[in-house]
């Protein structure tokens, strides 16, 4: 299946429930804590924000006035939501796998969590983020982490739901993979951690991340 075509798909299944995202995952994204505690050490004033699949803006919508978020997401009614709740931040459609249009400008923080599951090439959805951000900007990712010790993680990519979502898969990545991505972006790890993942009770298989919190170089153009 193309690309687009999956990617259009996938938008579809999230329309269908925009209202009801935050409640339905909220109990097992488990990343809130060290969501709020990346935007205190990051976020003053002026400070701008890349929201990298945004969803209904939950991550980001409390932030002060003073801050500029930009989020975007590949479904319309995850945006119409984001909007509403903040109606001074900027919302756009955008599939990550492509440029960050430089019309946006460029950006002090990126966040890309719960989102790039959906990301059949790492290191080029990471470039696409940091060519988007300032020297010594940072960001927040999480990964779904393939980790060889886990039963039924040897595979790079599994269906996400044969039921919902007939070829659509939820792609995995190892350690080594994801720090070669990193290296390919051109980016510093601060730091790694393990992070709780949820139960995929369709195929008996635990998701796990990675989460990562990386730096752009200070001498980056």
């Amino acid at each position: 299946m193309k690309r687009s075509t999956r990617i259009e798909r996938l938008a579809g299944y999230y329309e269908d429930f925009a209202p009801d995202y935050v409640s339905t995952w909220k109990e097992i994204q488990h990343y809130e804590k060290q969501v709020r505690a990346f935007l205190r050490e990051v976020v003053v004033d002026g400070t701008r924000v890349l929201d990298a699949g945004c969803g209904p803006g939950h991550l980001t919508r409390d932030l002060p006035a003073s801050v500029d978020v930009v989020g975007f997401d590949i479904a319309d009614g995850m945006l119409e939501i984001a909007r509403k709740r903040r109606p001074h931040g900027a919302y756009h459609r955008h599939d990550y796998h492509l440029a960050i249009p430089r019309s946006w400008g460029r950006f002090d923080a990126v966040l890309a969590l719960g989102t790039l599951e959906f990301c059949d090439d790492l290191g080029l959805v990471l470039e696409n983020l940091a060519r988007a951000m300032r020297p010594s900007g940072r960001m927040l990712v999480s990964i779904v982490e393939r980790r060889p010790d886990v039963r039924l993680h040897d595979r790079a990519a599994r269906p996400l739901s044969e039921v919902e979502l007939s070829g659509v898969s939820m792609y995995l990545y190892t350690f080594a993979e994801q720090a070669e991505a990193i290296q390919r972006a051109g980016l510093l790890p601060r730091s790694y951690r393990h992070h709780p993942g949820w139960r995929h009770t369709e195929y008996d298989v635990d998701v796990l991340y990675a989460l990562w919190d990386l730096e752009a170089p200070r001498g980056r153009r």
